[in-house]
């Protein structure tokens, strides 16, 4: 009868312990949620302008505590410690509304970072939305010509027939008349009535001042798309040219 070696049993045994034990392991591994998938993160470099153009909404914080397999290397539980604590502060930050992360401090075992929102309004024009003063017609205002008794003069016009805009006026066979603009208006020695640029020059002229929206339903409700920004976030390319400056 063929004798077994002791030492080929006990290391067999030590193997399949290793086995299980990283199996167990892999399965306290926690799935990143469909949420937090969605939240960005920034680094040391990237920071600085999320800081100057997002919303801070405030500190989140995650977790993943539980012990590793005796035969586990330490380097292979940090790395699933550290999965787990960095999902769920993800999903906290998704939570509260963020778009963008900073993990800022921790270990495998506990980490914290700051949240942030980083989304805008994108108008039907597709830039950026604006804050504007809606005149008394409706319309956004701007900047026109006034003569010396403060009557609009040079406004744009269909000439030779009729047209309240130059498609319709072209289709008409009439010549367009932009408006004057600044600099003509002041060569014929009139005035330059500007656009009104803040809430009370809007009020003065009889108009209504429209903000930038700052949440999804205003934004929409102006006809435009609430949309998640991505220009904070510097492209790899560009942040290891910064890094090699550095």
């Amino acid at each position: 009868m063929k004798e077994t070696n002791p030492i080929l049993n006990i290391k067999s045994m030590a193997l399949l312990a290793c086995l299980l034990t990283s199996l167990i392991l892999s399965s306290c591994a926690s799935d990143i949620s469909t949420r937090a998938s969605r939240v960005y993160m920034v680094s040391a470099i990237q920071i600085q302008r999320v800081e100057s153009e997002c919303e801070f909404l405030g500190n989140v914080r995650g977790s993943s505590f539980f012990w590793g397999g005796c035969c586990l290397s330490y380097l292979a539980w940090r790395d699933v410690a550290y999965n787990n604590a960095l999902n769920e502060l993800l999903d906290n930050a998704a939570e509260i509304g963020a778009t963008h992360v900073f993990v800022n401090l921790g270990t495998g075992e506990g980490l914290r970072g700051d949240a942030y929102r980083c989304t805008y309004c994108r108008g039907p024009d597709g830039n950026p939305d604006t804050a504007y003063c809606r005149g008394p017609d409706g319309n956004p205002d701007i900047g026109y010509c006034t003569d010396s008794e403060a009557k609009r003069v040079g406004a744009a016009h269909c000439e030779g027939a009729a047209g309240q805009d130059r498609a319709e006026c072209d289709k008409n066979c009439g010549k367009w008349i932009p408006d004057l603009d600044q600099k003509a208006c002041k060569e014929k020695g009139y005035k330059w009535a500007p656009r009104a640029e803040n809430p009370t020059d809007c009020e003065a002229k009889g108009g209504l001042w429209i903000p930038v929206a700052k949440d999804q339903v205003t934004c929409e409700g102006k006809g435009g798309t609430w949309v998640i920004s991505t220009d904070v976030i510097i492209p790899r390319a560009e942040e290891s040219k910064e890094k090699k400056t550095n």
